[in-house]
């Protein structure tokens, strides 16, 4: 099954896209940026689990807890009489 590619256009300075085609062959660098962007998407989304599971635990955060409680409810009772 062939792999599926999707080109994207982003803005570069100038002096790092130089640097980095310099230092990498051509054949390795969208190899590179995938591995880096994956890098950060995965970072980015451990950082909303944990701010998550933060907000779930943490006695202190028990207001936001309570206030996420009454939205639930509200939503259900809103939904439930559509």
């Amino acid at each position: 099954m062939p792999s599926t590619f999707q080109r994207a256009v982003y803005s570069i300075k100038p002096d790092v896209l130089t640097r980095f085609n310099a230092l990498y062959a051509s054949r390795e660098r969208s190899k590179l940026v995938e591995q880096f962007l994956r890098e950060k998407v995965n970072e980015r989304e451990r950082s909303f689990v944990d701010a998550a599971r933060q907000i779930e635990t943490d006695p202190e955060l028990s207001a936001i807890r309570d206030v996420s409680d009454d939205v639930d409810a509200l939503a259900a009772e809103t939904f439930g009489k559509l």
